[in-house]
């Protein structure tokens, strides 16, 4: 592997973009090392405008081409016990530690490193570079990018997302949405339920109906996937202000992660419906305005396998690999794919090592990682 991949990124992994900081600081060094190789750069903002993504082109025209997306935001390191400072990159035994290493300034930054090489290369079809945020959060950045690329009607052909896969070829992955749901009852003494409404009791019957939701959705299966089929649950909850108190209000924090050529926002409606139809009235015959109220935080497509994808072809072609995979994941893939650009996922490092303490990425990844983009150039130039 080049010492430029390698030194870019470090310097990505340096950039603390843990989802509610800003990007910006990482999207100003990116576009000034593609504005360097000649690249033609347009942003799109969050509304608050401390976030961006970035598009970037390299070669001949807008429209066509072969895109290469990341995102730049990673997760959280607050109360993991790591070994060394996670925003300080660290080689040790043929691995890059460092929060996103592997998920996934890895690829984003060999593909960076690369720019010198795609500049000076005979491209026929241009090399596109996107680049997003908050994806981390339920893929709320890259709608915007690709809202952009449709008002200036760049199309481009493909979309390789560089999530880690081991450099594995993945054609598929699931859908998922992330959701909060607010049960808003009235206070009152727990020696008389009667004279208020619970809303700590109305959460646990929403709970508990969300998890017969998704033990009945496990005999619809797709052996494809691990596991294979769509999960739902509740993963927060808070609450109440004291134990002899009937609490005001509870939110539970919830999500799906659904099989990717299913109907899977039926489960938000369906819940909204169960809430109104079965739980409420019990507790509005003591509160009339007792209510609950669902509201989807994040919500993304699944990646849908598409035997005749141009994508898996040509990620098959210069991979080498026989097989196409799926994962349980979310991703842009399936954003892209909606949007009309034919999707395939192939990135270094392993979904095992994303979010923990100790993150890495074993550098013979990224030198596998390098080899592949390197023979993606060579067919944008074919």
């Amino acid at each position: 592997m080049s010492r430029a991949a390698l030194a870019l990124v470090g310097e990505l992994v340096s950039f603390d973009t843990t989802s509610r900081n800003s990007n910006l600081a990482l999207i100003d060094y990116a576009q000034a090392c593609l504005e360097d190789g000649g690249a033609r750069c347009r942003r799109s903002y969050d509304r608050a405008g401390g976030k961006a993504n970035l598009f970037a082109t390299i070669g001949p025209g807008e429209t066509d081409g072969f895109v290469l997306s990341g995102h730049t935001d990673v997760v959280p390191v607050d109360g993991q016990d790591w070994s060394s400072d996670p925003f300080e990159p660290e080689i040790r035994d043929g691995r890059l530690y460092g929060r996103g290493t592997a998920d996934m300034k890895g690829f984003i930054g060999v593909a960076l490193s690369l720019i010198p090489q795609i500049a000076a290369a005979p491209l026929r079809r241009p090399i596109h570079f996107a680049l997003s945020y908050d994806e981390e959060l339920g893929c709320r950045g890259v709608p915007a990018l690709l809202e952009d690329l449709a008002a200036t009607e760049i199309r481009p052909a493909l979309a390789v997302i560089g999530e880690p896969t081991g450099m594995r070829i993945v054609g598929a992955h699931k859908s998922g949405a992330v959701v909060r749901t607010c049960c808003h009852g009235r206070e009152g003494h727990s020696s008389a339920p009667d004279k208020g409404a619970n809303a700590v009791m109305m959460a646990g019957e929403f709970i508990a109906y969300l998890a017969g939701v998704g033990r009945a959705l496990r005999d619809d299966v797709d052996p494809a996937f691990d596991p294979p089929f769509t999960t739902v649950q509740a993963n927060m909850i808070e609450g109440g202000t004291a134990v002899n108190v009937l609490a005001r209000e509870a939110v539970v924090t919830w999500e799906y992660r659904g099989l990717p050529d299913r109907d899977s926002e039926r489960i938000f409606r369906e819940a909204c419906e169960h809430a109104e139809r079965e739980i409420l009235p019990k507790y509005r015959r003591h509160v009339p305005d007792a209510r609950i109220v669902s509201e989807l935080r994040a919500n993304y497509p699944g990646l849908v396998l598409d035997p005749a994808s141009p994508a898996v072809a040509l990620a098959r072609e210069i991979s080498g690999a026989n097989d196409v995979g799926t994962v349980a994941y979310g991703t842009e893939a399936g954003l892209f794919q909606r949007a009309g650009v034919p999707s395939v996922i192939c990135g270094p490092g392993s979904i095992e090592q994303a979010h923990r303490a100790d993150e890495f990425v074993a550098l013979a990844q990224l030198e596998a990682c390098e080899a592949f983009l390197q023979k993606l150039i060579a067919r944008a130039c074919a």
